[in-house]
């Protein structure tokens, strides 16, 4: 179970990141911290269930942890503030969407909607009204703005 919550956990943290440095920070139970930087890791894997293995990226030097042994596994960033401009900001509402969505932000663009297995599920010009998504199955979905290269992310309910 430990297992499991820690790679839910790593998988939202790194992705919610993307490429902010980080620190890995793993806390024993005799209360010794070690901190890992992000730049310094080149894997993070789990062996026979109940280790968890890091691989650095220079020396490719492995470290183990025992899951008994392990208090606390967090991770610590500095957050980057970015001034929005209202005028480019994107963003679809509602969110999660249960019938139609809008975006905001954009209007006579291509798009592409693609489900998180790689389906895709609608392409076309998006002009800026709602889009009917209640057909999609419930689950996570990315659109692709095709001018801006941007990328949003929504879920059906």
């Amino acid at each position: 179970m430990k297992k499991l919550l820690f790679s839910i956990a790593l998988v939202f943290a790194i992705s919610g990141i993307k490429a902010q440095s980080y620190e890995l920070v793993i806390r024993m139970n005799d209360d010794t911290e070690t901190t890992w930087n992000s730049e310094s890791l080149r894997n993070i894997y789990f062996e026979n269930d109940e280790t968890l293995i890091l691989v650095e990226s220079e020396s490719l030097f492995t470290h183990s942890y025992e899951f008994a042994d392990i208090e606390k596994i967090y991770f610590k960033s500095e957050i980057a503030i970015t001034e929005l401009n209202k005028e480019t900001a994107l963003f679809v509402y509602p969110n999660p969407a249960k019938d139609n969505i809008k975006i905001i932000g954009i209007d006579n663009q291509e798009i592409e909607i693609i489900s998180i297995d790689g389906k895709s599920m609608f392409k076309g010009n998006y002009d800026g009204t709602s889009l009917d998504v209640s057909n999609f199955p419930q689950g996570t979905y990315i659109i692709n703005i095709q001018n801006n290269v941007q990328t949003l992310k929504f879920s059906k309910i």
